[in-house]
């Protein structure tokens, strides 16, 4: 009885032991582990396998199990700067699936997480991108010239997470996609509004240098700067080239296969 008492321990250990190298063979390297989705039953029981919520949430995060996340993140005792952001980053998941007062009532309630994590961690890059693409969410919600402030807040949340950590590739997307956006109006007009450091150059600095840092793995950003390069440069060759590349690559984040339906209708379109 004792021998199978030693064996049971031991495996409780080996199995957690194995799963954590299968999700290093089937995620990449530990430094670029959420290069795919995480498999759903594989997070359940990783997570399973440890007692840290943020661990935990971080693996339902990974594998697009969100609500599993929050319920995680929420049972911890002291609502930190890293169990804020995380509850924000969860909470816009979950709203970028959904219309209307829904999607918007969590995409507030999670610029409010996101600034009170901001608040007490200003140097957490990621606390500062979180904030940045909830008040970019609720600003494209309400409309982006109508909502200058957020913008702003955007523009600023976003400069401060690249300076705390150039690694952070979405923040240089989000960068190139705000450029994107605010160039739509005349210099004048921008400068009138307090957004003339908005400038067309920037947009194809941005997204270049978010696809150099995340590997060329960032469907969203290739479907964007081929966007770009079609409306504003006329480069339908290269646009081509990065629309194909995005379609050839694994999904990564929850919007990334709306993005790669736009990316076939782009090519289909520029196919006539």
């Amino acid at each position: 009885m004792k021998n199978k008492h030693i064996k049971m321990c031991q495996l409780r250990w080996i199995i957690p032991i194995l799963l954590l190298f299968a999700t290093i063979f089937l995620s990449g390297s530990p430094a670029n582990c959420a290069v795919k989705r995480l498999d759903p039953a594989l997070a359940d029981s990783l997570a399973q396998a440890v007692d840290d919520p943020l661990v935990r949430a971080d693996y339902y995060i990974d594998a697009w199990l969100d609500e599993k996340a929050i319920a995680e993140l929420e049972k911890a005792e002291q609502k930190n700067a890293e169990i804020l952001w995380r509850l924000a980053k969860a909470r816009i998941n979950i709203g970028e699936n959904l219309e209307g007062d829904e999607a918007l009532v969590l995409f507030e309630q999670a610029m409010n997480e996101a600034q009170s994590a901001v608040d007490l961690e200003p140097d957490n890059s990621l606390a500062q991108q979180t904030l940045a693409v909830a008040c970019g969410r609720v600003a494209l919600f309400k409309g982006v010239f109508k909502s200058l402030g957020l913008v702003k807040r955007v523009h600023k949340a976003v400069l401060r997470a690249v300076a705390c950590g150039d690694s952070v590739p979405i923040s240089l997307y989000v960068l190139g996609r705000t450029h994107k956006k605010l160039i739509e109006k005349p210099g004048f007009i921008r400068a009138a509004l307090g957004l003339g450091w908005a400038k067309e150059d920037s947009v194809a600095y941005y997204f270049e240098r978010a696809l150099k840092v995340s590997d060329g793995n960032m469907i969203q950003c290739r479907v964007e700067y081929a966007d770009y390069l079609i409306n504003r440069k006329g480069d339908k060759e290269a646009a081509k080239q990065m629309l194909k590349a995005a379609l050839d690559l694994p999904l990564r984040d929850e919007q990334d296969s709306k993005g790669k339906q736009r990316a076939s209708e782009m090519l289909k379109k520029l196919a006539e």
